[in-house]
């Protein structure tokens, strides 16, 4: 009888607990919804993670800046308005300072070679709390970004001189400041407009952008040289993770980290790779491939780069230990 009564009572205890609350979680993008980092990262992403996590619990994407801004959706992050959002740190200048070390002219060749920078510099702890206030999903890079330009192809850096150039960040304009060029910022969706119109005679840009924004309609000639890069990273509210049930959080730590970057800086370079070559084998864009002697030029030009990268650092120390260690491990 005791017992009966004993396994009534936990029945009604249980039946009278709260269910853990289902929630629906906010993804943001900046990108449109068949933009390749909205499209092939995070609903990929999203996909592989979804039929893991406990009934009712979802990430759902919302594209094309729905919830901010590009340069917003790290305090999007922050404030719980997204809970996990594709950021570019360089868009918020001074937030993640030590993460564009890999703006730095030839660090970084392929997405798979600047995410190993990055996570190895954050798993050495040189990053220092740039994340601290988020769930890291991943740290990654785009590949190094090719020259586009308008009227003749750029062969040597001299070709860039006096010229107005879409610049891709703050620093991209001191490497442009470098070779004699100007930068101008001007946002993703006016490219095309700008170059059409010659406010800008080329960009520096990966070849996702080159083809979702169909610049080689007004910027038909390519310089296949890796001028810059940029850091990426997809951040999680650290609220929303901790609410989590164990075994969800055990998921989204799974498809998170060094693996995950690994998993999507791949993507990134079979997509760069496969467009690239689809516009080489059309024909209609003009690819401009430097031998040693010609790329030596390049590098020379750009040689105070690291200098000029370090002057532009709060932190000098770090910053130094920064730029040996991520020099060392593209060495490697």
């Amino acid at each position: 009888m005791f017992n009966t009564f004993l396994k009534t009572a936990a029945l009604a205890l249980v039946l009278a607990a709260p269910m853990a609350e289902a929630r629906e979680m906010r993804v943001s993008s900046h990108e449109p919804p068949q933009g390749f980092y909205s499209a092939k990262v995070l609903q990929a992403w999203i996909d592989r993670v979804n039929p893991q996590l406990s009934k009712g619990n979802a990430f759902k994407l919302y594209p094309g800046a729905m919830l901010g801004a590009a340069p917003a959706q790290a305090e999007l992050v922050k404030a719980g308005v997204a809970d996990v959002a594709l950021v570019v740190p360089t868009y918020t200048p001074g937030l993640f300072p030590m993460s564009s070390v890999v703006e730095l002219p030839g660090l970084v060749q392929s997405a798979s070679g600047g995410a190993k920078i990055l996570d190895t510099l954050a798993d050495e702890g040189l990053l220092g709390k740039e994340y601290a206030d988020y769930k890291v999903i991943a740290l990654f890079t785009t590949p190094g970004y090719r020259v586009f330009m308008t009227g003749a192809p750029a062969l040597h850096p001299s070709d860039l001189k006096g010229l107005k150039l879409r610049t891709p960040s703050k620093f991209g304009s001191t490497l442009f400041d470098l070779v004699g060029a100007s930068g101008v910022s001007v946002p993703a969706p006016q490219v095309y407009e700008n170059l059409e119109r010659g406010v800008v005679k080329g960009a520096v840009w990966v070849m996702d952008a080159y083809r979702t924004f169909r610049l080689n309609e007004v910027a038909p000639y390519v310089t296949d040289t890796r001028f810059t890069a940029s850091p990426m990273a997809i951040l999680m509210n650290k609220a929303t993770y901790a609410s989590l049930p164990e075994a969800d959080r055990a998921v989204i730590d799974a498809m998170s980290g060094r693996a995950a970057a690994e998993w999507i800086a791949g993507v990134v370079d079979g997509t760069d790779a496969e467009i690239e070559a689809a516009f080489r084998a059309d024909g209609k864009v003009t690819f401009t491939d430097l031998d040693a002697a010609t790329q030596a030029e390049w590098d020379a030009a750009l040689a105070g780069a690291p200098a000029q990268w370090l002057a532009e650092q709060t932190d000098k120390t770090a910053a130094e230990a920064v730029l040996t260690r991520a020099q060392a491990i593209a060495g490697e």
